[in-house]
Parts: structure tokens; C-alpha cells; sequence
């Protein structure tokens, strides 16, 4: 913020040197009797021609988007995604011990088990700095290369 002694010198320099602070000319509006519209809403408007109006079976509610992958009358939580059971969820489920037994692998492509259960993962690691199997990178015993 500039004090009192700077706004002084700095008139000071433009009356001093006019050349280098030229007055904008002013151009005159091409219609005066047209006043600037005004915004008073800070959100865009919807168009009267979108897709959210014209078809209400297109999937859309008044701009709400819904997920694709989701049943609809169900909400999350609210049963079980195993045997679609509305009485449990699928913690509880009876049928899991069998749906558990077709799940596949994700890491040795077995089935039986899921990743997390694997136990190829913790014999069979690889590490990303050295290349070497049996080890990650937090624990390699070589320096870190970039």
C-alpha cells in the first residue's frame, strides 16, 4: 500500500512526463438507450431445450444423476448383494461360505480364495527398485535408484 509520500512523488513524475501517461480517449457506446443487463444469480440456468427436460425417461431426475451400476428400488446397505435378500446383508449371508468358494483370485488367478487371502503374495514379492523377487521396495537392502 503505497503512503502519502509515494502518491505525491509518483504525481510529481506524471506531470513532470505527460508523454510516457497517455489520457485514454473515451469512445462513445453504441446505443445508449440500451441499459447492461444485470445478473442476479450466481448459477447458470438450465436451457429450456436440454436433455434433462425434454425426455423424462432418459434415466435423469431434474439433474440428479444416478449411479449406473445400481439397483434401482435398493438403497446401499439395505440388503444383500450376494443373494439379493432383503432380510440380511451380506456379512450375515447363508449362501457366502459358497459364493466365497467360485470367487476368483485377482493375484494367482485361483479360485477359491480372494487377494487378500492369497498366499502366493507374501512369498512371491517383487521388488521395484532392484527387480529381485522376495522382497518389497520399503525393505530392499540397496539404495533407492530414481
Amino acid at each position: 500500500m503505497a503512503n502519502k509520500r509515494q502518491k505525491l512523488a509518483r504525481k510529481q513524475y506524471k506531470e513532470a512526463h505527460p508523454e510516457l501517461f497517455p489520457t485514454p480517449q473515451l469512445t462513445p457506446a453504441k446505443d445508449p438507450d440500451k441499459k447492461k443487463k444485470k445478473k442476479n444469480s450466481k448459477f447458470k440456468r438450465k436451457r429450456e431445450g436440454s436433455k434433462e427436460l425434454k425426455s423424462p425417461n432418459n434415466g435423469y431426475k431434474k439433474g440428479i444423476r444416478k449411479h449406473p451400476l445400481r439397483v434401482p428400488g435398493m438403497r446401499p446397505g439395505e440388503s444383500c448383494y450376494i443373494c439379493k435378500a432383503k432380510d440380511h446383508i451380506a456379512k450375515l449371508c447363508p449362501q457366502k461360505a459358497q459364493w466365497e468358494k467360485h470367487m476368483i483370485c485377482l493375484h494367482c488367478r485361483q479360485r477359491g480364495h480372494s487377494l487378500k487371502n492369497c498366499t502366493e503374495v507374501m512369498d512371491k514379492k517383487t521388488c521395484y527398485n532392484c527387480g529381485e523377487a522376495g522382497h518389497s521396495l520399503s525393505k530392499c537392502p540397496q539404495p533407492l535408484q530414481d
